[in-house]
C-alpha cells in the first residue's frame, strides 16, 4: 500500500470526460495533459505516467509506474524500459472483446468471399455464386489461434460456437482448458497442417516476427483463411502475398499492417499499408487497424486504466509487462 494518494498524469487528448473516472483510487489525482512541454512541468511530482510513447517524462524523480493505455508494448518503449529497471510497466487489455469480435468479422467476411461479390453486385453483376471460390464452411473444421492471451480467450468460445475445434499456440504451455487444445511453438507446423482458419493475435517481438513465413504457410491446407489482429510483422508479407496469389491461402482478413502513416494529417490519406499490393487481391479483406473503434471503447479504456491505478495503490500486480518478452 502506498503511503499517500497516487498522483498520475495521462498524456493523451482530453478525455470527454468518459464515465469511469469515478473509479479512481480514493484520493488519487489524475491530470490529463497532451502537451509534452506542459506535462514536463509536472514530471517530478507524479508516481504514475499513463503513456505509450517514450519521452523525458520517464525520468521523473517520483515516477515508479508506467501504464501503456493500449494493447502492445512498442519497441522504442521496450528499449527505454530496459534502461530504467526501477520502473514497472503495465499494459492495457480493455480492447480484447472488441478485437475478438472484429477478428470474427474478418474471418467470416474472408471465408464467405463477401467483398468480391459485394463489389460485383453493386455493378448489377450477379455473376457465378461459386466464383471466384465457394465459401468455406467452418463448422467441423479446426481453428488455430496464434496467441492465447486476452483476445484469444475471448475469441475461442465464438469459434466453438460456430462448431469449430480450437487449438491455441502459447509460448508458456498450460493444460488444455475450456475445450481449447494448447500447444507450444515446437508444434506450430503440425498444428497449422490441421487448420482451416488461423487467427493471429500475437504481439510483435523478436520471437514472433516472421513466425508465419513461407515454410509455415506451406503447412496450411490449401484454401485456409488467415486473419491478423495482432501485429503485421508476425506474418512475412511477401510469403502471405505469394500464397494468396497462388491460392495456397484461400483468403485473408488483415487489420494490422507492415506500413503505417506518419502523424501528418495528409499521410493518413495517402499511405499504402504494405509493400505488396494486397488491395488488388479479391481474396483479402482490408481493415485500417480499427478493431477497437467501437462505441464502448472510451469507457472501457478508462475503466482499465483505473483498475490498474487501484491495483498500484493497493500494492498489487496488475497487467505487468515482462520487458524482456515484450508483453
Amino acid at each position: 500500500m502506498t503511503d499517500a494518494p497516487l498522483r498520475a498524469l495521462w498524456r493523451a487528448s482530453p478525455l470527454d470526460p468518459h464515465p469511469g473516472l469515478e473509479l479512481l483510487p480514493e484520493g488519487a489525482t489524475l491530470t490529463v495533459e497532451p502537451d509534452l512541454t506542459r506535462a514536463l512541468e509536472r514530471r517530478d511530482a507524479i508516481e504514475v505516467l499513463i503513456d505509450g510513447r517514450p519521452s523525458e517524462l520517464l525520468d521523473g524523480a517520483s515516477l515508479r509506474h508506467v501504464i501503456v493505455p493500449f494493447a502492445g508494448f512498442p519497441p522504442a518503449l521496450r528499449e527505454a524500459a530496459r534502461e530504467r529497471p526501477h520502473l514497472t510497466f503495465h499494459n492495457a487489455h480493455y480492447n480484447a472483446a472488441f478485437v475478438a469480435q472484429h477478428a470474427l468479422a474478418l474471418l467470416l467476411a474472408a471465408a464467405h468471399r463477401l467483398l468480391p461479390h459485394d463489389a460485383a453486385l453493386r455493378r448489377g453483376d450477379w455473376g457465378d455464386r461459386d466464383a471466384p471460390e465457394p465459401s468455406l464452411h467452418l463448422a467441423g473444421r479446426e481453428a488455430q489461434l496464434l496467441g492465447y492471451g486476452a483476445i484469444g480467450r475471448r475469441l475461442a468460445p465464438m469459434l466453438r460456437g460456430l462448431g469449430m475445434d480450437v487449438t491455441a499456440l502459447r509460448r508458456r504451455r498450460e493444460a488444455d482448458a475450456d475445450g481449447v487444445r494448447v500447444v507450444g511453438p515446437e508444434q506450430l507446423h503440425d498444428a497449422l497442417a490441421r487448420a482451416s482458419a488461423v487467427v493471429v493475435s500475437l504481439p510483435a517481438t523478436p520471437a514472433t516476427e516472421g513466425l508465419l513465413d513461407t515454410d509455415a504457410l506451406a503447412h496450411l491446407p490449401r484454401g485456409a483463411v488467415v486473419v491478423n489482429v495482432g501485429r503485421g510483422p508476425v506474418i512475412d508479407q511477401d510469403a502471405l502475398y505469394e500464397a494468396l496469389v497462388a491460392g495456397r491461402v484461400g483468403a485473408a482478413g488483415l487489420d494490422v499492417w507492415w506500413t503505417y502513416p506518419g502523424r501528418e494529417p495528409e499521410a493518413a490519406l495517402a499511405t499504402l499499408p504494405a509493400r505488396r499490393a494486397f488491395g488488388a487481391l479479391p481474396n483479402v479483406v482490408l481493415s485500417p487497424h480499427r478493431a477497437d473503434a467501437t462505441d464502448a471503447s472510451g469507457r472501457a479504456q478508462v475503466e482499465d486504466v483505473c483498475a490498474t491505478l487501484r491495483a498500484i495503490a493497493a500494492g498489487e500486480p496488475h497487467s505487468v509487462v515482462d520487458v524482456e518478452a515484450g508483453y
